[in-house]
């Protein structure tokens, strides 16, 4: 999807797109609020404020019926439903989850970042389609990087020597959206831990744990983040960046981490670590 079809649209919970989803299947007809509210398991208050709203925007006429603008709104978010649940998939994140992770990003990141993530996410086997031109990261930090907060997605990859893409157990150990802070006092990118699962080879018990150490490569040598309440710095001045032939960024620097679940402890392992802006 281009950036340019999103700009402009409100920004619906995953709730009112599914209003407007129904509203689209039902039609016009008498109790067209109440019926989506029963359907949605709602009360008729925030269905009737929701579907005003959208008449104010240009969606809907007074009759509660698409306009042309409407009929495209509702395509792109469907459009954007559909490729943010393929793209949590394709990252590896479980099945029950997607639903719940589907709603936060929909509902918490611009669409235009959302639109970025999930077109280079599916680039990421296809290295014919990437320059191989290092942007270098002094020069990307000083004179293109602005300064600011935002939000990216990641994924971690094993490295291996084969040249296939897989992605790594530690993936698992990371909430998928991370911030990039590159202000006065510092850049870096700031990941945030999260409880992993795995099952015992021995009796099949559900075993839980954290990250328990990340070391980073910055110029050949290995150095260890510091992890303080589920937060871990990464300086940008370690990553590399690439730009694709679609103009997009991408970032990624060689990590190591261990992480103990139970009473096991996974070894340290080496990963590829990626963002995309």
């Amino acid at each position: 999807m281009e950036k340019e079809n999103t700009e402009g649209l409100l920004h619906p919970s995953m709730l009112q797109i599914r209003y407007l989803t129904e509203l689209a299947k039902i039609g016009k007809k008498r109790g067209t609020v109440a019926l989506i509210a029963d359907t949605c398991g709602v009360s008729h208050g925030p269905v009737s404020r929701f579907l005003k709203e959208c008449i104010g925007a240009g969606y809907l006429n007074e009759g509660y019926e698409f306009t042309e603008k409407g009929t495209r709104a509702l395509k792109t978010y469907q459009r954007i439903l559909k490729e943010v649940g393929a793209y949590l998939e394709r990252i590896g994140i479980p099945a029950p989850e997607i639903p719940e992770k589907t709603r936060q990003l929909i509902e918490n990141v611009d669409y235009s970042l959302l639109m970025t993530m999930t077109r280079n996410s599916s680039q990421v086997k296809e290295s014919r389609n990437q320059t191989n031109a290092d942007e270098g990261s002094l020069y990307y930090l000083d004179h293109v990087l602005e300064k600011g907060c935002f939000e990216v997605g990641i994924a971690i990859y094993q490295m291996n020597t084969e040249g296939t893409t897989k992605l790594s157990m530690a993936n698992n150990g990371f909430e998928h959206l991370a911030r990039v802070r590159n202000n006065t006092r510092g850049s870096w990118l700031e990941l945030t831990t999260r409880e992993m699962h795995a099952h015992s080879r021995i009796d099949g018990a559900d075993m839980r744990g954290r990250l328990s150490s990340l070391k980073y490569v910055d110029k050949g040598q290995l150095y260890e983040a510091t992890i303080r309440e589920g937060k871990v710095r990464i300086p940008l001045s370690a990553c590399r960046f690439m730009k694709t032939r679609l103009g997009n960024v991408k970032g990624m620097v060689s990590i190591t981490v261990t992480c103990s679940v139970g009473k096991a402890h996974m070894p340290e392992s080496t990963a590829l670590l990626m963002f995309w802006m």
